[in-house]
């Protein structure tokens, strides 16, 4: 009986856990003058400058990411970001992309 009462607590536990969705979202705002690019590339000619890379914690959004990959953007006097990409390294979320410069 005991083993059953496990099995059930352990269960509930697991559909419980298994069933939380959560959704989150980034603006892509102009942001310090930088242009955003996740999918799509800008029409003008560029030159990358470098890949910059946003690391956050567990309860950092996209959002937190996005802003810090802006930041870095700024730092290295770039006019926009490309391809942008969210992803995790273990548990720990990142954002990443390359920062480039409009040839004029």
């Amino acid at each position: 009986m005991k083993k059953f009462k496990i099995f059930i607590a352990l269960l509930i536990f697991m559909s419980f856990v298994s069933s939380c969705v959560t959704t989150r979202i980034a603006t892509f705002d102009k942001n310090e003058n930088i242009e955003l690019y996740t999918s799509k590339l800008p029409s003008q000619n560029y030159s990358e400058i470098c890949y910059i890379q946003a690391d956050g914690g567990t309860f950092h959004s996209p959002q937190n990411l996005l802003n810090g990959l802006v930041k870095k953007a700024v730092q290295v006097k770039a006019d926009a970001i490309v391809n942008i990409k969210f992803d995790f390294q273990g548990i720990w979320p990142l954002a990443s992309g390359t920062a480039i410069k409009y040839i004029k």
